[in-house]
């Protein structure tokens, strides 16, 4: 499979480290439970990220764990609209679509949407088997297995 995910420039020593540890205020408060917190530093973090941030370090990793973020804390409509920002971030090309639709999937398992869920697990699932689950809930292989059963 081509690689095709974009490679961005350096934030710079200050910059970076400042967005590191916006990052990680988010990432520490999301694990006390303090989501409203955790979102203002998550948020905070991004916007340290100069224009255009599709050319910057941690553009990809930053908008895509911001709609992680979303989907496991049951923001939904949220999660979708930092998957668009993701998606915009990460490009065009096969790597990158099928990276973003694997997110995608998770987005709508996890919202309940199982009919799309399955529309965009089970091409991966096809093509990459049960790897493309690694890293993931075990509900996620349970549930293509199960579907594919009935279809």
């Amino acid at each position: 499979m081509k690689e095709d995910f974009n490679v961005g420039s350096s934030l710079g020593a200050d910059l970076e480290a400042r967005f590191l540890a916006a990052a990680q205020r988010g990432r520490t408060a999301w694990l006390t439970g303090d989501i409203a917190e955790a979102e203002h530093h998550f948020l905070e973090s991004w916007e340290m990220i100069p224009m255009p941030k599709s050319s910057y370090d941690y553009s990809q990793s930053a908008s895509r764990g911001i709609a992680v973020f979303y989907r496991d804390t049951a923001q939904f409509e949220k999660a979708e609209e930092w998957l668009k920002v993701a998606r915009a971030i990460y490009g065009q090309g096969e790597a990158s679509e099928e990276y973003m639709d694997e997110l995608a999937a998770t987005i709508q398992f996890e919202s309940g949407n199982l009919d799309a869920a399955y529309t965009l697990f089970e091409p991966q699932y096809r093509k990459y088997g049960r790897r493309v689950f690694e890293g993931h809930k075990k509900e996620f292989i349970a549930f293509i297995k199960s579907r594919k059963k009935t279809r």
